[in-house]
């Protein structure tokens, strides 16, 4: 973490305000404090901050309003994070939906809030791109029993996965696999969320599960997830968190660059941070296939721009396309895939 990030508290509970600015003061964190949405915008307007901590409920402009006028107006975009006494499922997924980066509900745990702003400040600050001179490329001739497709997400991924996968039919012979970063309550949610949207069948990653074309698995909460290369069964695991996260999606793409190889596809969506790049080069590395979201239709550009500014091959669409592509690039690869299995 560099030096004394800068924090702006937006509280209008004025208790509330001075113990958040006392806690992270503490920390060692540069902090100023706005009492409505409105003064926090202008403030953002005039100095660069780090991090945005705002309550939800506040007179002239609440949290929501200033969480989508930061995306709209600030640049850079600081990590936000919504503190909120509505605890309902249906407030913590539109909080999160509306351009959140994290969901605290009050009263507040103190370490958790403390551990989760740093970890979301090295995200944030993870996004310079990362320099890779020539992607070494090996021979991987893994010949699998079907494509697979890893998808990697974070900030605004759950609508912007539902505009996909509503385009995807059900009929490919691919599995996709998910990381979206976020908790265990939002991650179940939003998998009941994507079956209602969706052909495809939808499951949380379930430990020795085998994986199966026509089936969409989500990383379950605080577990990365991976796919064993001689069984295709999903294993799941509490090792390290990667990129200040877990579940993450590089050990995903490792996984799925061993199973799949050259019939990987990998796909790297909104978010912030730079999660999935390294599992990006060693998609690459196997002759894989990479596809990025236009940072211009993403609500956190970080993670495809990250991609975009380093050296791995990938081809760019807008949001609006993402659908198409994928099931186009799963029929292309299937064909190479039935021609290999044909020649055995």
């Amino acid at each position: 973490m560099r030096e004394m990030n800068k924090i702006l508290v937006v509280e209008d509970e004025l208790t509330n305000s001075i113990l958040l600015k006392r806690l992270l003061t503490k920390a060692g964190y540069s902090v100023v404090t706005a009492h409505n949405g409105a003064d926090a915008l202008k403030l953002c307007e005039k100095e660069n901050f780090d991090g945005v901590l705002t309550d939800w409920m506040m007179p002239q402009m609440d949290g929501i309003e200033l969480i989508r006028r930061i995306r709209e107006r600030i640049s850079p975009i600081p990590f936000i994070v919504m503190i909120t006494a509505l605890v309902s499922e249906g407030a913590k997924n539109y909080a999160l939906e509306s351009g959140a980066d994290d969901y605290i509900a009050k009263p507040i745990d103190i370490e958790e809030l403390l551990t989760r702003v740093k970890d979301g400040l090295e995200r944030k600050q993870q996004s310079t791109p990362i320099s890779v001179d020539k992607i070494p490329e090996r021979e991987h001739n893994v010949i699998p029993p079907f494509i697979g497709v890893v998808i990697a997400t974070s900030t605004g991924g759950p609508p912007t996965l539902i505009e996909i996968f509503r385009n995807i039919p059900n009929t490919l012979n691919a599995a996709f696999y998910i990381v979206q970063h976020g908790p265990p309550w939002m991650l179940e949610t939003f998998a009941q969320r994507l079956q209602r949207e969706t052909s495809l069948k939808v499951q949380l990653g379930n430990h020795e599960t085998k994986s199966e074309p026509g089936n969409i698995y989500i990383a379950p909460g605080d577990r990365h997830m991976r796919i064993d290369p001689k069984t295709y069964n999903i294993t799941l695991d509490e090792g390290p968190k990667e990129n200040f996260v877990r579940p993450a999606a590089d050990p995903l793409f490792r996984s799925a660059a061993e199973a799949f190889g050259k019939f990987t596809v990998g796909v790297i969506l909104t978010g912030l941070g730079r999660d999935g790049t390294q599992g990006a080069i060693q998609i690459s590395s196997v002759q894989g296939t990479i596809i990025v979201q236009d940072p211009e239709t993403a609500v956190a550009p970080s993670m495809p721009r990250t991609i975009i500014e380093s050296s791995v091959p990938h081809r760019v669409y807008h949001l609006n396309e993402l659908g198409k592509v994928i099931t186009d690039t799963v029929n292309a690869l299937n064909q190479k895939l039935a021609e290999k299995i044909k020649a055995l």
